[in-house]
């Protein structure tokens, strides 16, 4: 089995490929490795598709289209070491058959993980009360310290990250409304406390957090009047695309201080050192980090995949074309 990765060379790839995943992937075939320290037009895949049975990819590696298809005979598995193949992969990928493979179930794993946390730590006001012990005090009577428990919660978009999420907040006893146009209620069934319900219903919530993926549809979905929907004191968490929210819009209501905010994605990355977000006192920020900082078990996943793809066994972390035609772009 010939396996090509386009990653290029480098500390991001060396971040996925430790010596012992890199050794793993080559005991499955004959691996080659992008040369170069850039990414792979989508010419030069086509130079090197030629032979080639498994097409292990990465963030920055070139659109798999139907041109360069005519060059890959051979291929018969692209494996993503990344989330959404929504750019990655082309109509001609799922019209030849071509299964295609992603860590996006990882990935969703821990971006929950990461949304749960910072809406933890900024109910709790964590934050704040480190900030207050290190400069000498001891006191919380000036802070204020919010619970979880109890409340409602809105997801605007579900999705993978959206289903880990709920598996999270099912112990807190909350009432989850979502608002997603592509789910059914059905696939609510093992979330009792989760209804589907309109984007109004999911605004009006003391925590609201954005879960769509960005498409033509969602770009700019919310707009300054439904961030005026949701309710005062509310928490507007984002860790999904910034571009679904309208940045000025969402400026003026932190501004106001009528909404708190947790952001892990902004319009402009990194963020600009004089961006208003890292003035407010009522935002917690962290740098795009919710999924994509731990590596290796995004590759281990794919190659997980590799692995049953020779053994003829069904493959775990299959993206179909329905899924596909919905994910971030």
């Amino acid at each position: 089995m010939k396996i090509f990765v386009t990653l290029p060379d480098g500390e991001l790839r060396d971040d996925f490929f430790p010596n012992e995943v890199r050794h793993r992937l080559e005991s499955l075939g004959s691996v080659a490795w992008n040369p170069s320290t850039d990414d792979l037009s989508e010419d030069a895949l086509r130079d090197r598709i030629d032979g080639v049975d498994v097409l292990v990819t990465g963030w920055g590696s070139p659109r798999v289209t139907a041109d360069v298809l005519e060059a890959a005979d051979d291929l018969r598995l692209i494996a993503h070491t990344g989330g959404s193949v929504g750019t990655l992969v082309s109509e001609a990928v799922y019209d030849a058959g071509i299964p295609v493979v992603s860590a996006n179930d990882v990935m969703a794993d821990h971006t929950a993980e990461h949304t749960l946390g910072s809406i933890l730590a900024k109910l709790r006001a964590v934050p704040e009360l480190e900030a207050s012990m290190k400069a000498g005090e001891f006191g919380a009577d000036d802070v204020d310290i919010r619970t979880l428990h109890g409340k409602d919660v809105g997801l605007v978009g579900l999705g993978t990250i959206g289903r880990k999420l709920l598996d999270h907040l099912a112990p807190f006893d909350v009432s989850a409304s979502i608002y997603d146009p592509y789910v059914n209620a059905e696939a609510l069934a093992e979330y009792p406390f989760a209804t589907l319900t309109d984007l109004e219903t999911a605004l009006d919530s003391a925590v609201v957090s954005v879960h769509a993926a960005r498409t033509d549809e969602t770009i700019g979905m919310l707009d300054a009047d439904r961030l005026a929907q949701i309710p005062d004191g509310a928490l507007f968490v984002n860790t999904a695309r910034a571009e679904i929210v309208e940045e000025a819009a969402l400026v003026e209501e932190l501004r106001s201080g009528r909404l708190s905010g947790v952001f892990d994605v902004y319009h402009q990355e990194p963020l600009p050192a004089d961006h208003e977000f890292r003035e407010f006192d009522n935002v917690l920020l962290t740098p795009h980090v919710g999924g994509s900082q731990i590596h290796s078990p995004l590759t281990e996943t794919v190659i997980d995949d590799i692995e049953r793809f020779q053994r003829d066994q069904p493959l775990e972390h299959e993206i179909p074309r329905r899924q596909w035609q919905t994910m971030t772009r």
